[in-house]
């Protein structure tokens, strides 16, 4: 039997909830989601580091930052208790004075786009971080800035799209994607589906399920590790997220321990998710340089993960239509910003959909044309 919806949407991590959920309050109907695994957030979403922030380079993810940052305060009442966002900021810290001169200049950008960011002196960051150590020239912190839970906000968006009639099919991994009458036809694990509209959310595998309909999105899987030390009584229990822009360890509070991450440029693209517990030695020293207290813990490898990116050429999310084919939306890449972005970017593919184009945040320069057009949109804060 064929299922029928008005929007199919491929992929139910946090990035897919998030557009069922915005589509249900939009007055959408007949939305289905297809999800690959046999649970929901299950996927990157499950691996993610969880941070949200409006430090950013560009005029397009600093939109998309400050309209999911006033999505999530507008739905606070409704997700009450625990909060899923939480306002504990972000802190670059460096110890190289031309650094510091930059992250200057980024922060006035920021704040001429209504960015709250404060620019710190060394004896600003050794309060906020005194579990910093080394060289410091000062630093930028933005209150705002903070930590969402991951599984928590996907499994909220979820339920509230189920409750107003969304429907999701498990085990339902896509194989083909082929123009129909009014729309376009999906053969799945779990049975064919034929809908108007169809929406790729599927994190690292989007490239792959575009190409299903011969459609081109350069979304690439990258590895990437999260660490998690053993128990540090020593540290405040909220700190921010710490990012040593000098060697790009960060590290946040996770329980009462501390998780701590690094992005190896090197890493080649690949589904490659195993965890490599000597991954760790790449960045052993910069850590206990800057965070001693933190190495000295040790780490537990039992708590640690590894997960994928889901990387575009300029580190922006593709949002929006693939007009070689009439009904196929978009909504991957994200680059290490899909959980913070989540809920504009369900916002803004909802709104597309059913009033012609995105209200809520100008989405235009993350066009998927803009790589043919060569107008990519490149961000230098990538963590």
């Amino acid at each position: 039997m064929t299922e029928h919806a008005d929007v199919a949407i491929i992929g139910a991590g946090v990035v897919g909830c998030s557009i069922a959920f915005q589509l249900a309050r939009l007055g959408g109907t007949r939305v289905l989601l297809l999800e690959k695994e046999a649970l929901p957030g299950t996927g990157s979403t499950s691996k993610a580091n969880g941070g949200i922030r409006a430090q950013f380079t560009t005029d397009a993810n600093i939109a998309m930052s400050l309209a999911s940052m006033d999505i999530l305060d507008a739905l606070a009442p409704e997700i009450g208790e625990p909060p899923m966002y939480r306002t504990a900021g972000y802190l670059f810290l460096t110890g190289d004075p031309k650094r510091l001169a930059a992250m200057e200049a980024a922060a006035a950008f920021q704040r001429a786009r209504g960015v709250a960011v404060e620019i710190l002196d060394a004896a600003g960051v050794r309060r906020m971080a005194p579990y910093a150590a080394g060289e410091i020239a000062g630093g930028t912190f933005g209150p705002r800035d903070g930590f969402i839970d991951p599984g928590g906000l996907a499994n909220f968006f979820l339920r509230e799209a189920s409750r107003a009639g969304a429907r999701i099919l498990y085990d339902a991994p896509v194989s083909a994607v082929a123009p129909r009458a009014g729309g376009l036809a999906l053969t799945t694990g779990a049975g064919d589906v034929l809908a108007g509209v169809v929406v790729i959310a599927a994190g690292p595998w989007s490239g792959r399920v575009a190409a299903l309909a011969g459609v081109d999105v350069p979304v690439q899987p990258v590895r990437r590790h999260i660490f998690v030390s053993g128990p540090i009584p020593s540290l405040p229990p909220v700190i921010p997220m710490t990012i040593d822009a000098d060697s790009g360890v960060l590290v946040r509070r996770e329980g009462s321990r501390v998780a701590i991450a690094w992005s190896n440029a090197d890493e080649p693209p690949g589904f490659n998710e195993a965890f490599d517990p000597d991954f760790f030695l790449r960045f052993a020293g910069p850590l206990e340089e800057r965070f001693p207290a933190i190495a000295a813990s040790g780490l537990d490898p039992r708590r640690s993960w590894s997960g994928l990116y889901e990387v575009t050429p300029d580190h922006h999310a593709v949002l929006g239509p693939a007009s070689e084919v009439p009904g196929l939306f978009v909504a991957s890449g994200f680059s290490g910003h899909g959980v913070m972005h989540a809920p504009a970017a369900g916002r803004a593919i909802a709104e597309m959909i059913l009033r012609g184009r995105s209200e809520t945040v100008d989405v235009s320069a993350l066009a998927l044309d803009r790589f043919r057009r060569g107008a990519l949109v490149h961000e230098t804060m990538v963590l």
